[in-house]
């Protein structure tokens, strides 16, 4: 997602992207490179967090959004992890937060860098 300020605006007023503008962009990514796309959760149209589970073969990796300096960041939570592992973590999310998006990408990791960037390490 890319941030940007109003002309004129007081300095701070950030302008975000709502949500579901981003999935719908990450959706036709996805499709274009020849990735399997899912929204297994909808969450909140303006302001859910949106969290992506990547399946690569039997490895799973779970992308979360996050903003630096004003630009969209995704960052993983550390090494790929089995599926069975990802569901609890998402569940977790969803639990503490009903907003969040859940969405699922199949295909391989290697396209992860062009899809999501940039994407970060956490």
């Amino acid at each position: 997602m890319r941030s940007s300020r109003i002309r004129g605006a007081p300095s701070g007023v950030v302008i975000r992207l709502r949500s579901d503008v981003i999935v719908s962009g990450l959706q036709r990514q996805c499709e274009a490179a020849g990735l399997m796309f899912m929204v297994l959760d909808r969450g909140h149209e303006e302001g859910g967090l949106v969290l992506i589970k990547w399946i690569d073969g039997t490895a799973v990796q779970i992308f979360r959004e996050g903003t630096v300096n004003d630009r969209r960041r995704w960052t993983t939570r550390g090494a790929p992890i089995p599926e069975a592992d990802a569901a609890t973590i998402l569940a977790k999310e969803r639990g503490f937060d009903a907003d969040a998006w859940v969405l699922e990408v199949i295909g391989p990791m290697a396209k992860a860098d062009k899809i999501l960037e940039p994407v970060a390490e956490a």
